[in-house]
């Protein structure tokens, strides 16, 4: 008797590990198909959205601010989303919330005429829109144990999204134009959205016990940290001094990226515009998963460091690259080090903290990147109306001191 109790409970564990297995893999196939269809929608308007603001009459300190505006309110809300998340282990509900929102307010530029109305929906959409990276973050660690291999293959998968929207904007602007461009780029993440609510999660508890939750032996609460203690937690140590390095490599992101378009647009041709950003996400869609493998297998910070290396070489090459022939490597170079960048950045704050703080911890991740953003396009619009190569070439300052800090992290 109680060997065939032992066997049927075998069975029934056996049984309930292949559901959890399908589960994850039904999980992993339609987030990667809704992030596959949000890159396709940010390649197409991204690189045009300075342009915009150019015809409609803006100036490039108003270029600059559609990058401040964005990434303030995306810094501001970043964290609280992530412990959100969190709290509520609705990934996909913030996923959702997030792609619809940044939709929304695409289509809604097109309507739009005057540079100050659209700042404001910039504004706005970097608040909403960032309801979706810490939770998406998040999920994606807890798809695979193997967690650097599992942010390259969502790396490829979205990057391979975002060439081809990048690809199909430059087709498309001459015949839709940007508006055009904007509208389809709402349904799109209208349909992603839809998609990333199909997939199915854990069920939360009808009630949260009053007591303490202990941690069975060897894991973790599912409890989130209440957020205060949580966020001290995560900007202490070596963590903390991570995320400064994340917040100077960022600020020199944000100085180029932010006024690049525009460069393209003067130096090569408004068409050039979407082909350079698409062979950028190419290089990073055909790097991404090896890069992920080799991070499990080496570490984080050894390709982290190689990241900020990688930033400094391209942001030289945009600056003395003046023949299209020679800028096509750059823009290669540029996408392997933003595969490398954002796997072994995740990947580093993955693995060191808790499974019931990683929302936040990816939120906080993400507040950094966003922050950077809010510094380096006021920094790149000044600089860039003295000269595009003073300001590309400036952005060694803020990476060399990223490149040092990293180096004192652990392995």
């Amino acid at each position: 008797m109680k060997r065939e109790r032992a066997i049927l409970q075998g069975r029934r564990e056996k049984a309930g590990k292949l559901r959890r297995l399908k589960v994850k893999r039904k999980n992993v196939l339609l987030l990667a198909v809704s992030m596959f269809l949000a890159n396709v929608s940010f390649g197409m308007a991204f690189p045009y959205l300075s342009v915009y603001m150019r015809l409609i009459g803006g100036t490039m300190l108003m270029v600059g601010l559609l990058s401040v505006a964005f990434n303030l309110t995306s810094t501001a809300f970043q964290y609280p989303f992530g412990y959100l998340s969190d709290s509520t282990r609705n990934r996909k509900g913030f996923i959702a919330l997030g792609l619809f929102s940044t939709g929304f307010f695409y289509a809604l530029m097109a309507l739009v005429s005057t540079p100050l109305a659209l700042l404001a929906l910039r504004t706005a959409q970097g608040a909403l829109g960032s309801a979706m990276m810490p939770a998406k973050s998040a999920l994606i660690a807890e798809l695979s144990t193997r967690i650097g291999s599992a942010y390259g293959l969502f790396s490829t998968v979205e990057n391979a999204g975002y060439m081809a929207g990048n690809f199909l904007g430059g087709f498309l602007v001459k015949r839709i134009r940007i508006r055009g461009i904007f509208v389809l780029s709402g349904v799109l993440l209208a349909v992603s959205a839809v998609i990333a609510l199909a997939m199915r999660e854990r069920p939360r508890p009808k009630r949260a016990p009053r007591l303490l939750l202990i941690p069975q032996e060897g894991r973790e609460s599912d409890r989130a940290t209440v957020g205060k203690k949580a966020l001290r937690r995560l900007m202490r140590g070596h963590l903390g001094t991570f995320y400064l390095s994340v917040l100077l490599m960022m600020v020199a992101s944000g100085q180029v990226y932010s006024v690049v378009p525009v460069y393209f647009g003067e130096t090569f041709g408004e068409e050039w515009v979407g082909l350079l950003f698409g062979i950028d996400s190419l290089a990073a869609a055909l790097s991404g998963y090896y890069i992920g493998r080799l991070i499990d297998r080496y570490g984080a910070k050894r390709f982290y460091l190689l990241s900020i290396a990688g930033y400094g070489i391209a942001f030289l090459g945009y600056a003395f690259a003046k023949s299209i022939y020679l800028m096509l490597p750059v823009a290669f170079l540029s996408g392997v080090k933003w595969s490398m960048t954002l796997n072994s950045a995740s990947t580093y704050v993955a693995e060191r903290v808790r499974v019931s703080e990683r929302g936040q911890g990816m939120g906080l991740l993400n507040a950094m990147m966003s922050l950077g953003w809010v510094v380096g396009p006021l920094l790149g619009g000044y600089l860039s109306g003295i000269s595009f190569t003073l300001n590309f070439v400036s952005t060694l300052i803020p990476l060399g001191l990223a490149f040092v800090l990293a180096l004192r992290l652990p392995g």
